[in-house]
């Protein structure tokens, strides 16, 4: 399963049943049984312990993983030789692969059966595949959210265009008697874009103050990253401010085409 291992070492051809029992942990049981300490030579014991024997000795430690679900956090757990456990049979089978592995099942269940042909061989799934699986309820949670945060951009870009074209035809007088005066178009369009910046401004303030009161909601959703990723904020808040721009320049733009003449007359 490629899980690093963090000291000790890995089982060997020479653990078998009748040699010394050993057992790999991981880096939390570690941590929980002996604090401070290197638990690899430590003894270990699964059950109730009868004879010398049924002892394990921990012969190396591993990172930790999670087994259930990536949200869910790392549990203490050991490792046993198939060879030596003799207490649970083996369920699942491993197969690692540099190819597709979606296109062995066929290969798997072939081997499987030329040692028993009477195995039966069921739920042959990729490592992708489980892992999807274990996130898909988050996966689907973050898709709606993604779809409504989607649409509320729009519409405040729809909304910020609104206001500003209808600031600007209120103005149009104004922005007349400015060019008319000697004002550059290049002068009208900061006037504008400023004003709309200020807006952008206000509203990206009072919704980061906003989001960051409301990131408790969502922190069961995520893995890898905190709800209070300063680079998902930051991101976010380009993105709005890039898009609230562009609704201020498009009327912008339009109001340095303005003819002072014609503009003078919509009093």
């Amino acid at each position: 399963m490629s899980i690093p291992l963090l000291s000790g070492r890995q089982f060997t051809d020479q653990d078998v049943r009748t040699g010394q029992r050993v057992v790999v942990i991981s880096d939390g049981m570690a941590r929980r049984y002996w604090p401070g300490e290197d638990p690899v030579g430590k003894r270990i014991g699964t059950g109730r312990i009868r004879r010398p024997e049924d002892w394990f000795q921990v012969i190396g430690v591993v990172k930790d993983v999670r087994q259930v679900e990536l949200t869910a956090d790392p549990r203490p757990q050991m490792y046993l030789t198939y060879r030596q456990a003799g207490f649970f049979p083996a369920e699942d089978l491993v197969v690692k692969t540099e190819v597709d592995p979606a296109t062995l099942a066929g290969t798997v269940r072939q081997t499987v059966w030329e040692i028993d042909k009477d195995q039966p061989v069921s739920n042959i799934r990729t490592m992708e595949e489980i892992l999807l699986q274990s996130i898909a309820r988050q996966r689907f949670s973050m898709l709606l959210l993604a779809i409504f945060a989607g649409v509320a951009l729009i519409l405040a870009a729809v909304g910020i265009y609104g206001v500003m074209s209808y600031s600007v035809a209120q103005r149009t007088n104004e922005i007349g008697i400015r060019l008319a005066l000697g004002a550059q178009p290049s002068d009208v369009l900061v006037m504008i874009v400023k004003q709309g910046s200020l807006l952008i401004v206000l509203g990206l303030t009072i919704g980061l103050f906003g989001a960051y009161a409301l990131t408790r909601l969502i922190s069961s959703l995520l893995f890898g990253v905190t709800a209070k990723d300063p680079f998902t904020f930051g991101a976010a808040a380009l993105l709005l401010a890039l898009v609230a721009l562009l609704a201020c320049y498009i009327p912008a733009w339009r109001a340095t085409k303005v003819d002072p003449l014609e503009a003078l007359r919509c009093e």
